[in-house]
């Protein structure tokens, strides 16, 4: 039996690809995809701007998924539940090798061998390294967590990145009660970290430079939408930002993966604020910084990257506490499976919140 997976081929070019569909590894499971999101790193990826994954890659790493096989010793998920085939699924898009001096001394979020899987070329076995397919191979080292039957696929296809991606940042960034917390970037962290911030007790602004995404931010819990691209440069959105909170925020979450909004986040802080720095990835893209007025406002910076594994389990577990919030509609843009440069283009644009890539139905 074959299966498609989608491949970079170069720079801003994508093909998908048959391949023979692999027994799942001994601990792990193979998947059938139902969703696969196109997130900010799928951008990143398809530019050329990432620094592990690149041509001769597979695309995708957010997604919900059925199990198709499970392999050797699975009989329970990562919260002890039992798993059958099936059963849908989300799966942390990392693994923890637990071997590695970063897992070791209690980092898993930043396992050396984290990408081992994802940053295989395709016509390696098994093929299906990333969610951007009909199938995804799993391996022992990645969380997995069981999705109950009271949340959608369509809800929970954001989970195993942007909301754990979001919880973890708002954990990093220690928010409390009454704390005046801004969020740079209204895509779709950004949104699930409006949902978190809020729901910790914040008071929380989200200033995006794309007007049309603000108004989603105020049903994921926004309390203050700020219009970036009223501002003429970099100096008048960092005043807008510290008249909004008054003196300053008491945490600043960057989305937004631009240099340039880095010093902006900085200078927005609150004198012995938090700035969680989430978005920015790509390596060799710079910005001009003051350490002086760095040092002088007392303020830390905190690099968030991936998760702890066990944040997943949370966020599927923040979703189904949260029937408030319109989980479906963060996904706002759905396409078929075969219109994946379709759906990429619309990211790239900022045409959407969150494109779809609708693989498999329920």
């Amino acid at each position: 039996m074959r299966g498609v997976t989608t491949v970079l081929t170069a720079p801003n070019e994508v093909e998908q690809r048959e391949y023979e569909l692999p027994d799942p590894p001994s601990g792990g499971l193979l998947l059938e995809m139902l969703r696969a999101n196109v997130c900010g790193t799928e951008v990143h990826i398809l530019h050329g701007e990432h620094p592990l994954i690149g041509p001769g890659c597979v695309l995708g790493h957010e997604g919900v998924a059925r199990v198709s096989r499970l392999g050797e010793g699975v009989r329970r998920d990562f919260a002890g539940e039992p798993l059958e085939e099936g059963d849908r699924v989300v799966a942390t898009y990392f693994q923890v090798c637990r071997r590695c001096p970063e897992c070791n001394s209690g980092h898993g979020n930043l396992c050396r061998n984290a990408y081992k899987g994802w940053s295989s070329r395709a016509d390696m076995s098994p093929h299906f390294h990333g969610t951007f397919g009909t199938h995804y191979s799993v391996g022992p080292g990645q969380y997995v967590y069981k999705v109950p039957a009271s949340i959608s696929s369509k809800a929970v296809s954001s989970a195993n990145c942007a909301l754990s991606q979001a919880y973890a940042g708002c954990e990093v960034g220690d928010i409390r009660i009454a704390d005046k917390v801004i969020i740079l970037g209204a895509g779709g962290l950004g949104i699930c970290a409006s949902a978190v911030a809020s729901k910790m007790g914040a008071e929380v602004f989200v200033a995006e430079m794309t007007p049309q995404r603000l108004q989603k931010a105020s049903e994921f819990g926004a309390h203050h939408l700020i219009d970036l691209s009223q501002a003429e440069d970099s100096a008048q959105r960092v005043e807008m930002m510290r008249e909004a909170t008054g003196v300053g925020a008491d945490v600043v979450i960057d989305m937004t993966g631009v240099p340039g909004a880095f010093s902006e986040a900085v200078a927005t802080v609150r004198p012995g604020g938090t700035l969680v720095s989430i978005g920015s990835i790509s390596p060799n893209r710079f910005t001009q910084f003051d350490p002086g007025s760095f040092t002088r406002s007392g303020a830390q910076i905190r690099a968030s990257i991936r998760y702890p594994a066990t944040v997943l389990g949370k966020a599927v577990a923040f979703i189904e506490s949260t029937p408030q919030f319109p989980w479906e509609d963060l996904v706002d843009a759905d396409f078929e499976f075969s219109r994946v440069n379709d759906a990429l283009k619309a990211a790239d644009a900022r045409e959407v919140t969150r494109a779809s890539l609708v693989i498999s139905h329920d």
